[in-house]
């Protein structure tokens, strides 16, 4: 036996490859975790775990249907503050289809509530709407955004059409 000191700060107390688990909260299954790298630094000064390699996160119903999924290329959890900071490439998707893309989101389950100052892209309903800033709720259906721009789509058989007498006439 050699003793060997490590330091927890840089050394993962667990290492864990192709992962794919279900996470209880208060004894009811919230999350199903699929990722191809989980470190996991249980006696660092603040416990946390990385997914250098990116994670796909389900919140799954008392049926276990998802409800919401969240895929990143990388992924940081601090246990204390039950706080994840998720970076490049983020997706989120709800039960109704609705899609949020960014480059960076915070997800702080102890608030229920998901934010970001980066850019983000919102699909929703048929609509896309842009901007930088961003907080919402966990299922994605109240949020906030700072510098915003829409795109709303036009249904041009509505539109009227110069010649047709229902366009406005305009005079020299």
């Amino acid at each position: 036996m050699v003793d060997h000191p490590t330091n927890p700060e840089e050394v993962p107390t667990m290492t864990t490859t192709d992962v794919q688990t279900i996470i209880s909260e208060s004894g009811h299954t919230r999350y199903r975790i699929a990722t191809k790298l989980w470190n996991m630094y249980e006696e660092a000064k603040e416990p946390h775990w990385t997914f250098p390699k990116g994670v796909t996160c389900e919140e799954l119903d008392v049926n276990y249907n998802p409800v919401s999924t969240i895929k990143c290329d990388s992924a940081y959890f601090d246990k204390n503050k039950a706080l994840w900071t998720l970076t490049g490439n983020v997706r989120i998707t709800n039960v109704h289809n609705d899609v949020v893309l960014t480059d960076e989101l915070m997800w702080n389950q102890h608030e229920h509530k998901m934010y970001s100052d980066a850019f983000i892209h919102i699909e929703k309903q048929g609509r896309i709407i842009e901007g930088y800033g961003y907080e919402s709720n966990e299922q994605l259906t109240t949020y906030q955004l700072k510098q915003v721009e829409a795109i709303f789509p036009i249904d041009e058989s509505r539109m009227p059409h110069p010649g047709s007498g229902n366009a406005p006439q305009t005079t020299p």
